[in-house]
C-alpha cells in the first residue's frame, strides 16, 4: 500500500511538473546583457553628418572633400544625396526634426564588448555618461556617427536586399532561426524593425541588440534584446522594463507574426512590418560605399527608402529598408 502512495505521489508531482513547463514564462537567456550592453546616454540626434564622418565609414573615401566632384564623383554624389542630410533627418525632411543613432549605437556596442574595445573605447560601455544629447565625450559622439554611417554599406544594403526582396522579412520564422544561427556562431547581431511595410511613409524603424532566442510556450518565440531607447542605467524607468523579462520581440512561429513594445502600450507593428537580422561580421567593420560595387545612383534612389518614426514618443532613428520595385 505504501508503495501504490509512493507512486501516485511521483505521477502526481510529475503531472505538476509537465503541466507547469506549459505556463512557465519565458527564459531570459542572459540576464546580465542590458548592464553589460548599455550605454549610459540616451539615442541622440544630430541634423547632418560631416564629410569627415561618412569618409570614416567607408573604405576608399578621399579624406579632402574639395576636388571630390572631379575626382570622386559617385563618392560625392551617395554624400550630398543619400549621407548628409538623408542620413540623420529621417529621408533628408526640412522640417528640421532628426532622428536617432541607434544603428551606430546598437553596433559600437557589440563591437566594444567583441573585442574589449573599438575605435579606443573600452568596456563597459556604462562607464560612458552623457544625457540625451549624446555622450559628453565628444570622440566618442563622432565614432558612434561614423558607425551609424555603417548602415548604408554595400554590405548591410545586399543584407536588407537579400531579406526583403524574398519576402522573409515579414515573416519571423525566418528571422527567428537567422537570430539563433547568427547568435549561434558569432555572438550578439543587429535586428532592424519596421512599423510598416514602407517606413517611407512615416510610421519609422527602429534598431536593437539581439543578444538570445528562446521558445515557451511551444510554436512561441522570444528574441530578447538590449534596446538602445530603455536604458539599465536609468533606474527610474529603463532597468524596471529589463527586470521584468519585458526586453524581447515576440514570434508567433505559426503565424509569422511579430510584435515589440516600442514605448509604453504602443506595439508594433501596426501594419506589415519588417523583422531584418544584420550580423555584427557585417556591420562593424568599414565596408564599402554601394556606389563603388555596380548599384548605381538611378537604382539606390528608387530602391532605397529612408523614413524615421514619427512619434516624438519613440525617439528611432532612421530605418532603412529596400523597397523591391516592380519591372515595367
Amino acid at each position: 500500500m505504501n508503495r501504490l502512495r509512493a507512486y501516485a505521489r511521483m505521477l502526481l508531482y510529475g503531472s505538476l511538473l509537465i503541466a507547469g513547463r506549459g505556463f512557465a514564462p519565458a527564459q531570459n537567456p542572459d540576464p546580465t546583457a542590458p548592464a553589460r550592453y548599455g550605454f549610459a546616454f540616451q539615442n541622440f540626434s544630430d541634423s547632418f553628418f560631416t564629410w569627415d564622418i561618412y569618409c570614416h565609414s567607408y573604405f576608399g573615401v578621399p579624406l579632402d572633400s574639395t576636388l571630390t566632384w572631379a575626382t570622386a564623383t559617385f563618392d560625392r554624389a551617395f554624400y550630398e544625396l543619400a549621407f548628409k542630410s538623408m542620413l540623420p533627418n529621417g529621408g533628408g525632411s526640412s522640417n528640421g526634426n532628426s532622428s536617432g543613432n541607434c544603428f551606430g549605437i546598437s553596433i559600437m556596442s557589440i563591437m566594444m564588448n567583441k573585442f574589449g574595445g573599438y575605435y579606443g573605447y573600452c568596456i563597459p560601455t556604462s562607464a560612458y555618461p552623457g544625457d540625451n544629447s549624446g555622450p559628453y565625450d565628444q570622440k566618442l559622439h563622432r565614432a558612434i556617427n561614423i558607425m551609424h554611417g555603417h548602415e548604408l554599406s554595400a554590405a548591410v544594403l545586399e543584407t536588407y536586399l537579400d531579406q526583403a526582396q524574398s519576402g522573409h522579412s515579414q515573416n519571423c520564422n525566418y528571422g527567428f532561426q537567422l537570430a539563433q544561427q547568427t547568435i549561434g556562431k558569432e555572438g550578439p547581431c543587429l535586428v532592424s524593425i519596421t512599423n510598416q511595410q514602407n517606413p517611407a511613409d512615416g510610421s519609422g524603424g527602429h534598431t536593437l541588440i539581439a543578444y538570445g532566442v528562446s521558445e515557451n510556450p511551444h510554436g512561441h518565440g522570444q528574441i530578447w534584446v538590449v534596446d538602445p531607447n530603455r536604458l539599465w542605467a536609468d533606474t527610474s524607468y529603463g532597468r524596471h522594463w529589463y527586470m521584468g523579462d519585458s526586453n524581447h520581440i515576440d514570434c508567433d512561429l505559426g503565424s509569422g507574426k511579430w510584435s515589440y513594445i516600442m514605448a509604453v502600450n504602443t506595439p508594433w507593428p501596426t501594419g506589415s512590418g519588417n523583422l531584418i537580422i544584420v550580423p555584427a561580421s557585417l556591420a562593424g567593420p568599414p565596408g564599402r560605399v554601394p556606389s563603388s560595387v555596380g548599384l548605381s545612383m538611378a537604382d539606390l534612389l528608387n530602391k532605397l527608402l529612408l523614413s524615421d518614426a514619427a512619434h516624438e514618443s519613440y525617439d528611432d532613428e532612421i530605418i532603412l529598408h529596400v523597397h523591391a520595385i516592380p519591372e515595367p
